[in-house]
């Protein structure tokens, strides 16, 4: 419900929510935004460069 929430943008209903909810939200999101860095952090070894 909170992650819904933050997507949509439903402010109320994210400043409403648990102190534990918001910590595993923050937690998610800080390893999911991590994999996507080194994503492209490790894809840019193979960018030809000239």
């Amino acid at each position: 419900m909170l992650l819904g929430a933050l997507l949509t943008g439903d402010w109320t209903t994210a400043d409403g929510s648990d102190v534990p909810h918001r910590r595993e939200a923050a937690g998610l999101v800080a390893a999911y935004l991590q994999w996507h860095l080194e994503r492209v952090l490790k894809s840019l070894k193979h960018v030809e460069r000239g």
